[in-house]
This record gives C-alpha cells, sequence and structure tokens, in this order.
C-alpha cells in the first residue's frame, strides 16, 4: 500500500508491505530518492500510516534524517 503525506511542508510517498507478525517494513520516498526504511508495528494496515508518520515526523525534528 501507499500514501502521500505532508511533513514540514514536503511531501513524501509511503510505502508499506505487510511481513508477518504485525510488522510492516515502511520505505519513505521524496521524488525517486528513498529517504529512510524502517519497520513499524500495527495491529491493522488502517494503522501502520498514522504510526509510520509519526516515526518519521520524529526522525525529522530530531535531526536523525536530513531531508
Amino acid at each position: 500500500m501507499e500514501r502521500n503525506m505532508n511533513v514540514n511542508g514536503r511531501d513524501y510517498n509511503f510505502a508499506t508491505t505487510y511481513d508477518g507478525d504485525s510488522q510492516y517494513n515502511v520505505q519513505v520516498r521524496s521524488g525517486n530518492k528513498v529517504v529512510t526504511m524502517f519497520k513499524i508495528a500495527a495491529d491493522s494496515e488502517s494503522d501502520v500510516f498514522d504510526a509510520a508518520l509519526a516515526h518519521f515526523s520524529a526522525d525529522v525534528e530530531m535531526g536523525n534524517i536530513n531531508v
């Protein structure tokens, strides 16, 4: 599943795949460039994007990811 979401005024594409055991692989792209990849635990597919957005936003705010 994919969804475009805005973080700090920039649009990013979040792509998720189910990995099993309530784990989702998340890939965040800006255009064709992969910005980061991480795993998220979520109870359902509808919850994964909210959790991924919170995770990515926190990483950007803390300076863990240069965008």
